[in-house]
């Protein structure tokens, strides 16, 4: 009873700090920033998702080869934009879950498959993390000295983990001396049953870089879909303080779905600062009220869901091509066998 009600209570949270955004801002001005964006400078943004998303079955196929699984950048993208889909209207993971029951019906163990999906996210939040660090320079003067503590926490996870995959012996004493210990025994028996018992990822130094900068690159299409959007509702920010705030709204985005409410919170938190220090002004270089700079971060942020939905459809019409029910059926069958097993 306690763990529903804790999951109620999360579900609804971003929905209520949207509401007391909502009424406690002028919805007038809000709704103006949404009707006078910039229709053209919308519609580039959104086909930019098509870039993106080869750039992210790319890097996803490198790692995929990490584990001698092989599939082509095009059917790797295709997962991805199926996987944003089923993320997006699935409570939990299910996008990840449904892009490795995919490569396992095509053959490849599903244990690998859905450890290169886990390393794949370990990149994108460590570089979002790095960035997100910046934000202890630009935003020093008003950010809260615990949000500070968590950032630099953040940061030495990220710096940990790149350590770990950049070495096979430690990658080798992870897997045989610290998970055996705190990975429960239901779940290593899984992983065996899941095919991952003498499956080590390999990873050269070489390939690390790769990928640290593929990310680089897939992270660059968000950024610069997401700034032409400012640009499309008239707001200037400054590159540093930008990538920063856009980096922490993205972490905290996985708090609530789809981001609602926390990532408004945080965007009207930072664009009215950034607007009082001059870090974020008009396309002509006027400066934003308060107020002014409260509407536009709620407006942006309603543009940023709507581009996701953009994202969302896409996936939608792939879907109808690769058909999402053999893989949901052989997921299901599993769990079945799985749990009459006793695993």
């Amino acid at each position: 009873m306690s763990k529903t009600l804790l999951r109620l209570g999360l579900t609804l949270l971003g929905p209520l700090i949207l509401v007391y955004f909502l009424l406690t801002s002028d919805l007038g001005k809000i709704w103006e920033v949404l009707t006078t964006t910039n229709l053209w400078l919308f519609a580039v943004s959104s086909v930019l998702v098509l870039p993106f998303l080869w750039a992210k079955g790319w890097r996803w196929r490198l790692i995929l080869e990490g584990w001698n699984i092989n599939i082509s950048t095009w059917f790797a993208a295709i997962l991805y934009t199926l996987g944003i889909f089923v993320g997006s209207v699935t409570p939990g993971q299910g996008g990840d879950a449904v892009k490795a029951w995919y490569l396992r019906r095509e053959g490849h163990p599903l244990g690998p498959s859905l450890l290169s999906i886990v390393v794949d996210r370990f990149f994108d939040v460590a570089i979002m993390g790095a960035i997100a660090a910046s934000g202890l320079y630009f935003f020093r003067a008003f950010l809260p000295g615990n949000v500070q503590l968590l950032i630099l926490l953040a940061l030495a996870g990220v710096v940990a983990g790149i350590i770990v995959l950049a070495s096979p012996q430690l990658r080798r004493w992870m897997v045989e001396r610290v998970l055996p210990v705190i990975i429960p025994r239901r779940l290593r028996q899984l992983a065996v049953r899941a095919g991952l018992r003498d499956r080590v990822l390999h990873m050269p130094v070489m390939r690390l870089v790769t990928l640290v900068l593929a990310s680089f690159v897939t992270l660059g299409f968000t950024f610069v879909r997401l700034y032409l959007l400012f640009i499309a509702t008239g707001v200037w920010i400054d590159i540093g303080p930008y990538l920063a705030m856009i980096a922490i709204v993205s972490l905290v985005s996985v708090l609530s779905v789809a981001g609602i409410g926390t990532r408004d919170a945080v965007m009207v938190v930072l664009m009215t600062q950034m607007a009082a220090s001059g870090q974020m002004h008009t396309t002509s270089g006027a400066l934003f009220t308060q107020d002014e700079a409260r509407a536009l971060a709620l407006g942006i942020s309603t543009l940023f869901l709507i581009l996701s939905m953009v994202n969302v459809v896409l996936g939608f019409l792939v879907s109808i091509r690769y058909p999402l029910s053999e893989a949901l059926l052989s997921q299901k069958q599993d769990e079945e066998a799985t749990e009459l097993s006793g695993v």
